[in-house]
């Protein structure tokens, strides 16, 4: 039991009647009851705190919120301003500074940013094994492969497996993959319902209306512009494809150069709200392809980078943003007049990284939820089937003038001449004839305001048209397709990733990862300041002559030595470190010294 003077206690004053304001009274508490007493020890009544006062809701915080409060103090804001800005006590913000390695931690085991709970970090095949998991989830979410629970754990159980085997003989531990483990593993990725029957199924509702929601509170709070707002994506392109059942398909099979039907690459593609398209940003298997001789890549209508599986990396990602479109949205800031303020939003892809809001001061990035995409995310919602129609409708135009040339050229001839550097061309091409209007339209669905004049795009009836060309392009050569033959190209997505290949990416991610870090250990070690009695001394002999200079021009003495006292009452901090570190010099030179001269006993 404990006693508090009750005329502190507002609300228990109101609640409890009966008694005089300018006597003091108490009130002991104990097993959730206020029992009122006179200074005399007289007891007057009992009364239950139940209506009292109520329980503070438990606020929930998750591992995107915990970044920014950490990012907001090492930026200087202080536990303090924080506190306030967030609406959080000041013992939640120093506690969650205090976990910060916990943060960080949670955030590299590729836990969701929306996660609320810290898991602990495990170690060994089954940690990795989830790790890859997800990697594999994100993947095929992205390419609107229907999942299920059973596919999941098949895949989890095909994992552990290899890296089992991996970690050899000693390693004894078996995996099951039930049901205990797979709810957990969704708790921790924060997974929403996987189990899926088409595109609708597998999207998220409501989570995409909350993230509206939140998105139009982040413009109006910080003034976004229509042109500021940016949404970009990847898509793989078969390049060198033709529709199934041709007889050019058919015929490949049978030559050498038939996995050049196979060979895809990875396309970037972005625009904003106001209907600018970024330069797309491709990626293939090779570094210098033999098409490029004599041609700069720099010169190129794309951005061209290589990876030997022409998939999109984290490293890669980092690098079209710092290093091709950054700039490119800077010049289109200043050539428009407006702030170079950007905020991008993106999909949560594997080749994404966590960190890609802080990797420009002037770039502030927000991932769309799990399972969302389809349903908001502008870049899906039908300008990426347009372009692949369109890139497909030229290619066939070529063909046609080729063979028409009067060189004889059949078109299998020109398919095998057709090279990655026609390709990109064609690419360029293809995401020119994609409208502003097209670009405004797939807006709709994501925000809330700027888009009310905005007609909506017509995804279905704009690549119908398109896929109408192709065909009858296509049947000039008698392939025998349909509409059909074409939306199935066009719908055609790269193979699922085996075991190995999610290995790979994953250790090149990691090695990525481990590059960044010691990259920027180097440049906080480059840029470390710190005090030395050399320095202090040379700044302090640099300001004595800079003094007399001024003094030999003043012609008024009285003038000169109020700004002299002045410019050393300024720097008197500095001059107390310089005397401090100097009697420091002196006490470890006298030890040394004394070391030296002092006989043994």
């Amino acid at each position: 039991m404990f006693q508090i003077p009750v005329e502190n206690l507002d609300n228990i004053r109101k609640d409890l009647k009966g008694f005089d304001p300018g006597e003091k009274y108490f009130f002991n508490t104990s097993w959730g009851d206020i029992s009122l007493w006179e200074p005399s020890g007289k007891k007057m009544r009992t009364k239950s705190t139940a209506n009292v006062a109520s329980k503070r809701p438990r606020r929930v915080i998750d591992l995107e919120t915990k970044l920014k409060l950490i990012k907001d103090y090492e930026g200087g804001k202080s536990v303090m301003v924080i506190a306030r800005q967030s609406g959080m006590s000041h013992s939640t913000i120093a506690t969650i500074l205090k976990n910060k390695n916990k943060v960080m931690e949670a955030v590299k085991g590729s836990a969701s940013l929306k996660a609320t709970r810290l898991t602990k970090i495990r170690e060994g095949p089954i940690s990795d094994m989830e790790e890859l998991l997800m990697t594999w989830i994100k993947d095929q979410t992205q390419k609107r492969i229907p999942l299920s629970s059973m596919m999941i754990t098949a895949k989890a159980k095909s994992l552990f497996a290899m890296l089992k085997e991996k970690a050899g003989s000693d390693y004894d531990v078996e995996f099951t993959a039930s049901s205990g483990w797979f709810k957990r593993f969704k708790n921790r990725y924060s997974l929403h319902d996987v189990k899926v029957s088409g595109e609708s199924a597998n999207a998220d509702v409501k989570a995409a209306e909350e993230f509206l929601e939140t998105l139009d509170k982040l413009i109006v709070e910080e003034n976004y512009l229509p042109e500021q707002i940016f949404n970009m994506d990847e898509t793989s392109l078969f390049w060198k494809r033709m529709p199934e059942g041709t007889f050019i398909h058919k015929e490949a099979k049978s030559v050498l150069g038939f996995k050049a039907f196979k060979d895809k690459i990875t396309v970037l593609v972005g625009a904003n709200v106001a209907g600018y398209k970024l330069k797309p940003f491709v990626i293939w298997h090779s570094e210098n392809p033999r098409a490029f001789k004599h041609i700069s890549k720099h010169t190129l209508p794309v951005y061209y980078r290589s990876n030997k599986k022409s998939w999109m990396t984290q490293l890669l990602f980092q690098d079209a943003l710092l290093n091709c479109y950054a700039s490119e949205i800077e010049t289109y800031c200043w050539e428009n007049n407006i702030p170079f303020k950007i905020l991008l939003i993106i999909a949560n892809a594997p080749g994404h990284p966590p960190f890609v809001g802080d990797l420009h001061p002037n770039i502030k990035a927000v991932f769309f939820p799990p399972n969302t995409t389809s349903l908001i995310q502008p870049m899906d919602q039908g300008i990426i089937a347009a372009f692949k129609a369109y890139y497909l409708r030229r290619t066939f135009a070529q063909a046609i003038a080729a063979t028409e040339e009067g060189t004889g050229k059949t078109l299998m001839q020109f398919w095998k001449d057709y090279n990655i550097y026609d390709c990109i061309k064609n690419l360029a091409w293809a995401w020119g004839d994609v409208s502003k209007e097209c670009v405004n339209g797939i807006w709709k669905k994501t925000l809330k305001r700027f888009v009310h004049d905005f007609k909506g795009f017509a995804k279905d009836e704009e690549v119908a048209k398109i896929n109408k060309a192709v065909v009858h392009m296509a049947n000039n050569f008698n392939l025998g397709v349909d509409e059909d033959d074409i939306q199935e190209l066009l719908e055609l997505v790269p193979e699922e990733w085996t075991n190995v290949e999610l290995l790979e990416l994953e250790q090149e991610c990691l090695a990525e990862e481990e590059a960044r870090e010691k990259k920027t250990a180097g440049e906080e070690k480059e840029l470390r300041r710190k005090f030395t009695v050399k320095g202090l001394s040379e700044a302090f002999a640099d300001l004595s002559k800079l003094l007399k200079k001024f003094e030999n021009m003043d012609p008024n003495t009285e003038r000169f030595s109020l700004i002299e006292r002045n410019v050393h009452g300024a720097l008197s901090a500095y001059k107390e470190i310089y005397d401090e570190k100097k009697k420091q010099t002196k006490q470890t030179t006298m030890d040394v010294f004394l070391k030296r001269v002092t006989p043994p006993q």
